[in-house]
């Protein structure tokens, strides 16, 4: 290296990015963007929990479970197929190559934008981190350092049938009986996954409703689809205790006495952040009771060269919200154009079958902003491409301010809910009125015009609707 060049990398800022999940990924890719050095510290693979123990591996596997389902119901469609098997093993071995082209892919980025990465547990120590040996000062310190599963006190979280949602995804062979503990969209997904698969699946939910925070109308419909799937849903009721650890399954029992057998015993009660015993105290980052790291609208903590994203700082555990986070973290630890971060349009996601998407507030939420509210809403047994496709089940509804007939959301339940919903939310984010997004002419045959149809559903002129 000449000595100008010496000179120039010296002059510019140190950014060290601890976690590499999908916030500190991003991050480090858009520090070293804005001309940053970026070393970006990672103890276990890169993409964290989304890319190698969630997002990714769980939506292989949905895929197949989805595809078997349609299989199993070509005779509606005239295709006669044989007896079908369940490669099991394969399944996995798909996933885990999803998994790993995914993760390459980050790896080739990192090596192109020149992030150095290191494959070490981080700790701040003196004002720097301490990674492998090393001592890295800093200018700006990102942290993305994520959550992982919270266990279940009293029951023994290193026997062989009891797992995380980590430790469902190395599962060997289909159980038979799975109970999952936690109503939540991780234990619903994981429900969705096992049922076409022949697994006899059980969901406990301390809550009286599923899907917490997801419309209680859609939730309603949702629930007498999963359970028309052999899926039996225990709402209100609680784990009170394993009764009986066998060498390959075990006998519980629930507040209200119930027994249930299980070979698998999914615990999905929600996550924790990894932020203690790491230093961040010991440098005046302010921690909530919870391990959440405090931030400010800027994302930034106490400590002015201390900035955080993703779910380590509460809120939505969202890959794309993390994502968002950390390029607004760093872009405002930089300097360039700073600005708050805005979280009113964030979609929400649930890939079950059928699927569910939100962006905005719900019908119930909406009252509480607004008032007086209006919804608009489309059956997916109207669509003739839904029905084509052999998906009739599902509804759009969407909800307004009924004074000024802004959108203020919307929640999507059915085939393709996961794609349509942006449209909604790039409506919302541009101050769209329910009438304006219903005039805006949609393609026929798609799923997609339902949007159309419930806005204008909504305004009281859909022409088959009102």
């Amino acid at each position: 290296m000449s000595e100008a060049q010496a000179d120039g990398a010296s002059s510019r800022p140190r950014v060290v990015v601890l976690g590499g999940g999908p916030a500190g990924d991003v991050a480090a890719l858009r520090g070293a963007q804005l001309g940053a050095r970026v070393t970006l510290i990672e103890r276990a693979e890169l993409g964290g929990t989304c890319l190698n123990w969630g997002c990714i591996p769980t939506k292989s596997l949905l895929a197949a479970a989805d595809l078997l389902r349609r299989i199993k119901l070509s005779d509606e469609f005239g295709i006669e197929v044989g007896e079908v098997k369940v490669n099991f093993p394969r399944m996995m071995e798909r996933k885990e190559e999803v998994v790993l082209a995914m993760r390459r892919g980050v790896e080739a980025a990192c090596k192109r934008k020149k992030v150095e990465v290191l494959r070490e547990h981080g700790v701040i120590e003196d004002g720097a981190v301490v990674a492998g040996g090393r001592s890295l000062a800093y200018d700006h310190l990102v942290v993305c350092v994520g959550t992982e599963a919270y266990g279940l006190p009293g029951v023994d979280m290193d026997h062989p049938s009891v797992v995380t949602s980590n430790g469902i995804l190395r599962l060997e062979r289909i159980p038979e009986r799975l109970l999952i503990i936690g109503g939540g969209v991780i234990g619903c997904e994981f429900a969705s996954l096992f049922a076409p698969l022949g697994t006899r699946t059980t969901v406990v939910e301390v809550l009286p409703q599923i899907l917490a925070g997801v419309d209680s109308r859609i939730v309603a419909q949702f629930r007498k689809l999963m359970e028309a799937q052999g899926i039996t849903f225990l709402t209100g009721r609680t784990l009170a205790k394993v009764t009986e650890y066998r060498a390959d399954d075990l006998s519980v029992e629930l507040d209200d006495g119930t027994a249930i057998d299980c070979d698998v015993m999914l615990i999905s009660i929600g996550r924790q952040a990894q932020t203690r015993g790491i230093g961040l105290e010991s440098i005046g980052v302010e921690l909530t009771e919870q391990g959440h790291i405090v931030v400010d609208d800027m994302l930034q903590t106490a400590n002015p060269r201390i900035w955080a994203a993703g779910d380590c700082i509460g809120g939505h555990q969202l890959a794309h919200l993390a994502s968002k986070e950390a390029e607004r973290a760093v872009e405002n630890a930089l300097g360039h154009h700073p600005r708050a971060i805005d979280r009113t349009v964030v979609p929400s996601c649930i890939y079950t079958h059928p699927e569910i998407a939100m962006v905005g507030l719900n019908s119930e939420t909406a009252k509480q902003v607004a008032g007086e509210v209006k919804t608009g809403q489309a059956r997916f047994l109207g669509n003739g491409k839904a029905l084509g496709e052999g998906e009739p089940d599902g509804v759009a509804l969407l909800v307004a301010d009924k004074q000024t007939d802004q959108l203020l959301g919307a929640t999507i339940m059915g085939a393709h809910a996961v794609e349509i919903i942006h449209e909604i939310g790039v409506a919302i984010s541009d101050g769209l009125t329910m009438a304006e997004l219903g005039d805006i002419i949609h393609a026929h045959p798609t799923v997609s015009e339902l949007v159309m149809d419930a806005n204008q559903q909504g305004e009281g002129i859909a022409p088959y609707l009102s």
